[in-house]
C-alpha cells in the first residue's frame, strides 16, 4: 500500500514540475490555440470546442457570416434566431470547422447546451 502511495506522489510531483515549467498564456492565446483549423492541416484533428465556438460568436468573430456579437448575440440566442446549426455553419464558412460537424449530433447537443448557458 505504501508503495502505491509513493508511486502516486511521485507521479503527482512530476506532473506538477512539468506543468509549472510551462509559460503562462493569456486567455486569448489559449482560445486561439483551441480554435486551430483542420482545413489547412488534415493530420491535426483538433477543432473548436462548443464553449470556444459560443465564446467566439459572442465576441463577434462571425459577424461577416451574419452572426451578431455581444448583446445582440445574447438577444438573438434567447429569441431563438440563432441555433447551434447556424453557429456551426458560420464556423464552417470561416474555415474553422469541417463540414462533417453539421451531422455530428454529440457536438450539436453540446453546442445547444452552451447556447442555453449563453441565454441566461
Amino acid at each position: 500500500m505504501k508503495r502505491f502511495a509513493l508511486v502516486g506522489l511521485s507521479i503527482l510531483c512530476l506532473s506538477l514540475a512539468a506543468t509549472t515549467s510551462v509559460k503562462a498564456e493569456t486567455r486569448m492565446e489559449t482560445l486561439a490555440m483551441s480554435t486551430a483549423t483542420i482545413v489547412n492541416n488534415p493530420v491535426v484533428k483538433t477543432r473548436i470546442t462548443p464553449f470556444a465556438l459560443v465564446s467566439l460568436a459572442y465576441q463577434g468573430e462571425y459577424r461577416t457570416q451574419g452572426i451578431p456579437g455581444f448583446g445582440s448575440f445574447q438577444s438573438a440566442v434567447s429569441n431563438k434566431k440563432i441555433t447551434a446549426k447556424d453557429l456551426v455553419k458560420a464556423a464552417i464558412d470561416a474555415n474553422q470547422l469541417t463540414p462533417e460537424t453539421q451531422s455530428d449530433r454529440a457536438y450539436l447537443n453540446a453546442l445547444e447546451l452552451q447556447l442555453s448557458f449563453a441565454d441566461s
